[in-house]
């Protein structure tokens, strides 16, 4: 029992997760694991705001916030699968990755660490990637394969914000470019799946028009050769992560 309160209360902090009774079983663990994701790019864009010194949101703070989240996920993750051995492997093999670079995160951010902050933390995202094809490999529901699509879509949002921050702050690598195209891309592609999926309820597809509208701010963002100002992607991104999480609460409130 005391597990089970100390998970729950674990979601409540989660920002995916604005209601802890709507997820359950594998809709949680998807949802989990995406978020796992999610913290990866949100740590590395208030690292690179707050290394801007910018004080817009308070970056130091969520930082400390989502590196604490990052932690209590792995935990979830941990209790979830412990009876599985070859997701325990890719659990560890992430704590391995995470551990040394949460000491980077954790000082004060310096443009040097950046590039291999990046290159960590893909890694990180590769290993989630292995952990969900576990987990999806055990259903055969639509639902969870819908959830996964939708709960991944912040993970996309908050890739471009962060790949955004860093090259503002200065950090010149021509793979951001195309890690941006190719994020786009992705991204529209699954709000197309998620518009056209049986799964989907006429008022989450208003949702996830709303949320085709607000992301051309980012196509026309990459097509542009001027800058935008940081704390204007900062509030663009927060937008549309709210909004995505609300469809996929929605999917699960219709897997029940």
């Amino acid at each position: 029992m005391k597990n089970i309160i100390k998970s729950i209360i674990m979601l409540c902090t989660m920002a995916t997760i604005t209601n802890a009774n709507v997820m359950q079983g594998s809709s949680l663990a998807i949802n989990t694991i995406n978020e796992e994701k999610v913290l990866t790019q949100q740590i590395l864009k208030e690292y690179a705001f707050f290394g801007m010194k910018n004080s817009f949101k308070n970056s130091k703070a969520n930082l400390k916030k989502y590196l604490s989240s990052f932690d209590e996920g792995l935990e979830m993750l941990a209790m979830h699968f412990k009876d599985d051995n070859d997701a325990m492997k890719i659990i560890n093999e992430t704590n391995a990755i995470w551990s040394p670079i949460e000491i980077v995160f954790k000082a004060e951010p310096k443009q040097s660490a950046v590039k291999e902050l990046q290159k960590k933390t893909d890694k990180i995202l590769s290993k989630m990637s292995s952990l969900m094809k576990i987990l999806l490999q055990k259903t055969k529901s639509e639902s969870d394969n819908i959830i996964n699509i939708s709960s991944y879509q912040p993970v996309i949002v908050e890739r471009m914000a962060s790949l955004y921050m860093m090259k503002t702050w200065g950090i010149d690598d021509p793979k951001f470019n195309f890690k941006m195209r190719e994020s786009i891309t992705f991204f529209n592609n699954s709000l197309n799946k998620m518009l056209n999926s049986d799964k989907t309820t006429p008022s989450a597809k208003k949702m996830v028009e709303k949320v085709m509208k607000s992301f051309r701010f980012f196509e026309i963002m990459n097509r542009s050769k001027r800058k935008f100002i940081p704390t204007l992607i900062y509030s663009k991104t927060t937008r549309i992560h709210k909004d995505l999480n609300k469809i996929t609460i929605s999917y699960a409130r219709e897997e029940k």
